[in-house]
């Protein structure tokens, strides 16, 4: 603890030293257009050094023609994959913003001449495979690394799904064990899935219905008939975009919740696992819906639109109602908050996608109304913040202790680092510094757990002790009872040999 403390002392100084020389960047944050928060404990929003600067926007295009209306942005071994709908085409872009191709028109089965229309997703596989959710022709399209035409997946063949209503499909996936998710418009479902063979296997991940008890009395006890045929028929909600990890697990948003439900800590998101269950975990302090108002605030709710996540467990949320970004981490805690709308430059539109690069230095936010890519680069406290949960997730506590220090010495304000340093302290078996810490982060779940530890911890030292001074006590009890006794005995004795 000692050497951690001086550690702390000469960071400081060198930071002291490196803001000196450097002013430029401390420039450039104050001269954002947005502000970067988190919520604390008690659901109030604290402002912290930036976690991501604005840096350029690409817009444009070598082929002339700009983006026109994109709805989706995927991106693979820095290469850049948009949906571009009203061009009916895909584009695919180096990191610069420069044209490496466009895929609009192609040969489909039989050699016939095809092309897309109105696509409205994109994905691409680590082998190089491009999946495109072609939603005016209502199918997936398949294409080889060549830009092949391999396949194409069509309406699923269900009677879930009645002759009348149009299979539109908006957003695909495919995870590493080649099942296909795909979301369809006005389906409520879940996700349709298929398999490998592009064989439709269900519906997964379907949304539970939330009614109040008063609608549910209301509408079953004292509406008429006529009351009940115009009531909104009570249905699940749809899911707005989704995202595949490493492990499988499919990261979920769902946008058109209304104000009652962001009220009542309704889910915005979800992780799936394979079989449709939700595993995200809730365990920070405040719910995961993007910014917190009251009933009688007049502000828009968050409205998430898409979604990435690293392979330690951060996602990475974009609201598409405040023009905002949301970072979260493994465990649910609000990491920061930065963005907006407007007109300066740094601010958007009509964000619709994001997407994060390998180590999450950049993030790029596709805006359907400017027809362009703003791009956002990772700070020096972003890198410090990042990279302590993956220096954690890795199992390398040294580090994530001295990042975790650098990130306090950034934010004093930051609850996650104090959590981050009491999970270091926890993984090596201190437990009382780990109720510490956890007492100043405000996370009564793994206080609660490191006390279980501790007090284990306790009796398994001191078990001897204390049955030792039990056993000293419970034989100083026998002694002086069985010393009055005899005392009285004695006494006794004597009082029958004197009247003798």
């Amino acid at each position: 603890m000692k050497n951690s403390k001086t550690f702390a002392k000469l960071l400081c100084l060198l930071l002291s030293v490196e803001c000196l020389i450097f002013p430029a960047a401390t420039v450039k944050a104050d001269t954002m257009p947005y502000d970067t928060y988190s919520y604390d404990w008690w659901g109030e929003d604290v402002l912290q050094p930036p976690a991501y600067l604005y840096a350029e926007e690409l817009s444009y295009l070598q082929s002339g023609t700009n983006l026109k209306n994109p709805q989706d942005l995927f991106i693979r071994d820095n290469v850049l994959y948009i949906a571009d709908m009203d061009n009916n085409r895909i584009v695919a872009l180096d990191t610069s913003g420069e044209m490496l191709f466009e895929l609009s028109s192609f040969a489909s089965k039989n050699n016939a001449e095809d092309s897309f229309k109105q696509p409205q997703g994109v994905f691409v596989t680590e082998e190089g495979h491009i999946y495109v959710a072609d939603s005016g022709n209502g199918r997936i399209v398949e294409f080889s690394p060549e830009r092949e035409f391999i396949r194409e997946i069509g309406r699923p063949q269900t009677e879930l799904i009645t002759e009348s209503q149009k299979y539109v499909p908006t957003k695909v996936v495919v995870d590493r064990a080649e099942r296909i998710y795909v979301i369809a418009y006005g389906i409520n479902m879940g996700l349709v899935e298929f398999d490998r063979n592009g064989e439709f296997q269900g519906f997964m991940g379907a949304t539970q219905v939330s009614v109040s008890m008063f609608e549910y009395i209301w509408k079953n006890y004292f509406s008429t008939d006529a009351q009940k045929q115009r009531m909104e028929t009570i249905i699940p909600t749809e899911y707005s975009n989704i995202f595949v990890d490493h492990n499988n697990f499919v990261y979920a948003t769902i946008s058109n919740l209304s104000a009652e439900d962001h009220l009542n800590g309704a889910d915005a998101v979800r992780r799936l696992n394979p079989t449709g269950t939700d595993v995200l975990r809730r365990l920070g302090n405040t719910d995961i819906i993007g910014d917190l108002y009251s009933a009688t605030d007049d502000a828009a709710w968050s409205s998430f639109t898409d979604i990435a996540a690293t392979e330690y467990g951060c996602y990475f949320i974009l609201d598409n109602a405040g023009g905002k970004i949301f970072c979260y981490d493994y465990d649910g805690n609000s990491l920061f908050i930065f963005g907006g709308k407007g007109g300066r430059a740094g601010l958007t539109r009509n964000p619709v996608a994001l997407a994060l690069n390998d180590d999450q230095s950049k993030i790029y936010v596709l805006d359907a109304q400017l027809g362009s890519i703003l791009v956002y680069e990772i700070t020096e406290y972003g890198e410090a913040l990042l990279g302590a949960l993956s220096a954690h997730h890795a199992g390398n506590e040294p580090l994530s202790y001295e990042l975790w220090q650098e990130v306090l010495l950034r934010n004093a304000n930051s609850e996650v680092a104090y959590i981050g340093i009491g999970k270091t302290y926890l993984k090596e078996g201190n437990y009382k510094e780990a109720m510490e810490y956890f007492e100043l982060g405000n996370s009564r779940k793994y206080y609660t757990k490191a006390f279980q530890f501790y007090r284990k911890e306790l009796m398994q030292d001191n078990f001897g002790k204390y049955m030792g001074l039990i056993a000293i006590v419970i034989v100083a009890v026998l002694i002086f009872a069985v010393s009055k006794k005899i005392k009285r005995w004695v006494g006794e004795a004597k009082c029958n040999i004197s009247e003798r």
